[in-house]
Order: structure tokens, then sequence, then C-alpha cells
């Protein structure tokens, strides 16, 4: 299942890795300014961006910096996330591929490990936090930003399906009272944890699908299926209109 799951990511990224590149919302967003406020990155410090992407948040921080080393389980990822860094004139970031659950660095190697808008697709979330663990150097901090579900466990099924029908590399989005447990099972100490809601519209969270091809056909059976008085708890209906509530987290962590 693990395999089939990361085959399924490699597969959808691959296929949109230009897109996710020209994303408005993955290029910054109050996710990403807050994750860099909170780190607060040093010039002497390296750092490590697991499950990069096109390299948003490593190319953010950069400059701030000594080198950053993003890591991706897509290939094709790697043609946009150099293109930016020579666009930007950074010499201090590198693209390498590689798997979250499986870090190819010794113990203690990084000041800073990131991912941002990645975990929820890790089949083995656990497995992948231990090893952004292991990798930090002692005072080392994790920064993570990723989507959270709804705090209704009906409401968590019902976004988990709507997300797993757009994009079926999607393993599952953790309440903020379960990443507070996964970070103390690895043993950091949770420095800061903040949450909030954003209304999506309907054609920037199903980006970069097309609104009327197969999964979003999906998503629609999964929405006609839902309990009418959980479907307003994840998504706002109005004449011609349809928001999807969606919820960010922003944590750091620190290694003892």
């Amino acid at each position: 299942m693990d395999k089939k799951q990361k085959e399924l990511a490699r597969s959808f990224f691959s296929r949109h890795a230009q897109e996710y590149a020209q994303s408005i919302s993955h290029a910054g967003g109050r996710d990403l300014k807050r994750l860099l406020e909170l780190l607060e990155p040093r010039s002497s410090e390296r750092a490590l961006d697991v499950a990069t992407g096109p390299g948003h948040t490593a190319l953010a921080l950069a400059p701030f910096v000594r080198e950053v080393i993003g890591i991706d389980l897509t290939p094709e990822m790697a043609i946009p996330f150099s293109q930016a860094a020579r666009e930007r004139g950074l010499r201090n970031v590198r693209f390498l591929v590689g798997d979250a659950e499986s870090l190819p660095f010794p113990e203690g190697e990084f000041h800073l490990v990131t991912t941002r808008r990645a975990a929820h697709h890790f089949p083995r979330i656990a497995r992948a936090l231990a090893e952004m663990a292991r990798v930090l150097k002692p005072g080392g901090r994790l920064g993570i930003a990723d989507m959270v579900a709804p705090g209704n466990p009906a409401a968590a099924q019902l976004f988990n399906a709507l997300e797993a029908a757009r994009d079926n590399s999607h393993v599952q989005a953790y309440t903020v009272e379960e990443w507070q447990g996964l970070i103390q099972e690895v043993g950091l100490s949770l420095l800061h944890l903040e949450a909030f809601e954003k209304e999506v519209t309907w054609p920037e969270w199903l980006y970069p699908l097309d609104p009327k091809g197969w999964e979003a056909k999906r998503v629609e059976e999964v929405l006609a299926q839902a309990s009418p008085g959980i479907r307003p708890l994840v998504v706002q209906e109005g004449p011609g209109d349809r928001i999807l509530i969606k919820r960010r987290m922003v944590l750091v962590a620190l290694k003892g």
C-alpha cells in the first residue's frame, strides 16, 4: 500500500509540476510567511526542505541560511526548482530526488528541516517525522505547514474524502490534536502551533485539475453522499458559488 501511494503521488505531481511551480498560493501565502517568521533562520545554518516540490519553501529560505537542500519524490520537480533558483540568482540551493520516509543523510546533519503542504501525502507520517527528527542537529528546529482536518470526526472524514477524490495520492489530513501527539511521539518539543481557516473558491481548490474532468466528477459523487448536517462544516454553498473551508496549520518543534 505504501509503495502504491507513493507511485500515485509521483504520477500526480509529475503531470502537474509546472502548474504547481506557477501556483500563486503555493509560492506564497500566510502559511509560508509564518513558517519563516517562526523558524527564525540564521545565515550560518543548513536547511533541508522535505517534499519540496518546485521549491517554493526552499527558495524562500535560501536568502536567510547558508545552504538549502530540497528533496522530493518526483524527479520532474527538479526542472522548475532549478529554473526558479537560477532566475532568483540563488546559488546555495540544490535539488535531490528522495523519499521523506528514508532521508539519505546522516544523523544530525541540519539545523532546520521543513515540509510544507506535503505531509498529508506521506503514507507513514510517523516514519517521515522520525526521519526529519533524526537528521536534525540537537537544538535544531522542525517547521511544518499543512492542511488540517476539522475537529468534528464526521467533518474530518468528509474533508479527507474530498481531498482524496480530488487527488488520489492524498493520504490523510490530521487534526491539530493529532499533530500535537505526532510531534510528541518523535521526541520533539513543540514550540509553537497555530491554525487558521481560509475560504478557498472551488476552482482554486480544484487547480490544477480540469473542473470538468474525472477527478471533479469523483468529488461531486463524494459531496452528494455527504450528510446534510455535516456538509456545511466543510463546504459553503450559495447561488452559483461553492467554497471549501480550508484549515491550515503552522508548527515549529525543537530537538533537545
